[in-house]
Order: structure tokens, then sequence, then C-alpha cells
């Protein structure tokens, strides 16, 4: 009977798989990633060590992660620096731009995000932009937009990319949100499984179907997607503008991630062709 760190093992090797085909992909070798792993290590054996109200020397470091204490940065025997898992920064002014479109009725068709006219009218991409945020012009924030990929213009009509919130067009960002993603996934899946909490994770699993079946059941996982999203993101703005008042900074520390995903992957077949 496999024991329980072999059965994690097993769903780290799973679960990492692709990523190491995106590292491979993109040039990072095996030493590079160790040192960044052996790093993690460090840094997460010392945050379990200051949950459990000890101080993270370097021989408890070491018996945790299992890194050698020569691999260690030197520092003061026990008084490590405090390290704990980073937080991502709210949504930058892009995403809370998408967000009210795709939530607020004012700039919906029915379910659909309407296509905008620039102005300042109620309704027109400008005011959407300054209901936002006035710190950056309604132009510079469209240039943005067009870069990142997350609209198409036509004269002056301004339509939504519905694909989704990633901006497919900067490779950076786009790193940037499989890391949080990912993250706050694993994260779910991770508490679920260690502490027995009960939080959303769910999916469905489909084979042998044909790739027009997978295409339509991504069409129908894409409609499902946004009315979610809308009546999800609308509570989120109403918390938020409450609790700004109404709580105190001390109890506003909490944060949400909710999001979802759609994989299809071809037969071996197609993928020789």
């Amino acid at each position: 009977m496999a024991s329980k760190v072999d059965l994690v093992l097993k769903a780290f090797v799973t679960a990492n798989r692709p990523l190491v085909r995106l590292l491979i992909g993109r040039g990072a070798t095996f030493p590079a990633v160790m040192e960044q792993l052996r790093q993690l290590f460090v840094e997460e054996a010392i945050a379990e060590i200051q949950r459990r109200g000890m101080k993270p020397t370097s021989s408890a470091v070491s018996l945790l992660s299992g890194v050698h204490r020569k691999d260690l940065r030197a520092r003061e025997h026990g008084a490590a620096k405090a390290v704990s898992p980073s937080t991502s920064a709210p949504l930058g002014l892009i995403g809370q731009i998408v967000g009210r479109w795709m939530s607020d009725p004012l700039y919906l068709d029915g379910a659909r995000p309407r296509v905008l006219q620039r102005g300042a009218e109620p309704g027109a991409f400008d005011q959407l932009v300054q209901s936002v945020s006035t710190d950056v012009g309604p132009r510079a924030v469209l240039e943005e937009m067009l870069r990142l990929a997350v609209v198409r213009v036509e004269g002056e009509r301004i339509e939504l990319d519905t694909r989704g919130m990633v901006p497919r067009g900067d490779f950076a960002a786009m790193a940037e949100a499989l890391g949080v993603n990912l993250r706050d996934h694993a994260a779910a899946s991770c508490a679920n499984l260690i502490d027995g909490r009960n939080l959303l994770e769910q999916a469905i699993y489909v084979d042998e179907i044909s790739p027009e079946s997978a295409h339509l059941l991504h069409q129908a996982a894409t409609r499902a997607w946004r009315p979610a999203f809308a009546r999800v993101m609308r509570l989120a703005e109403k918390r938020f503008a409450r609790d700004a008042v109404k709580e105190s900074e001390a109890r506003r520390g909490a944060r949400v991630r909710f999001g979802v995903y759609f994989f299809v992957e071809e037969s071996s077949e197609e993928k020789s062709e």
C-alpha cells in the first residue's frame, strides 16, 4: 500500500508535467529549476516552522526541507528572516475595467458585454474607464488593452474579446497570470487535502469524443462561465465597497480568486499529423 508521501509525490509529478514541458520548451534547464526549487523548499520550511511557533534555525530548516546546511544562506543562529508565501497584488487597472465591463448592467447587452463607443456619455468606453479610475486617460487605457489583445477596435466601436481576461498579447503578463492562477488552484486542492477544508474545486471529465464534440463543449463552457463571472464580480464589488467603510483594516486581510479552465487533449493521431 502506497504511503501518503508516495501518493503526494505521484500527484506532484502528474500536476507538474505540463510545467516541466513549458520549462523545457522555453530553455529552462534542470540545474536552474533545481536551484529555484531548493530556495522554495527553504522558504516554505521557514514558514512552516514559524507557523508552529518555533525559531527557524538552520538545523530545523535543514531537517524539515532536506536541504543541506551548507546550502542554506548564512543567517544568525536562531533568528532567521521571516519569509512567508507571496500574495498577488490586487487586480490591475485593465483587469478592473474588464471586470466591470463584464458585470455592470450598464455595459451589458443581456448577459454579454456590449460593443462600446468612444465618449464620456453614460455607457460609453471613456465613462467605463473613468468609473474605475481617473488616474489614466481612456486613450492610454485603450492602447494598452489593444496591446494586450483584450479588445478589438473598428472605427469608434470597441469590442471586448470575450475569450477572457488573460492578456494574450503579453508573454510576461501571461506568465504571471499562469503563476498566480495555478498557485491558488493548487492552494485550494492542498487545503482540502491537508486541512480538511471544503473549498470549491470541481471538474468534469469525458474522453473518447471527436474534436467537433470537444469544440462544442468548449463553447458551452465559455457560455456557462460568463453569467457566473458576472454574478460573482458584482457581489465582489459590493462587498469590497461595503468592507472598505464598515470593516477595520485588520479585518480586511482576506483575498479571493475565482476562476475556471477548459482543456482538450488531441488524439495521438492528430498530434502526429
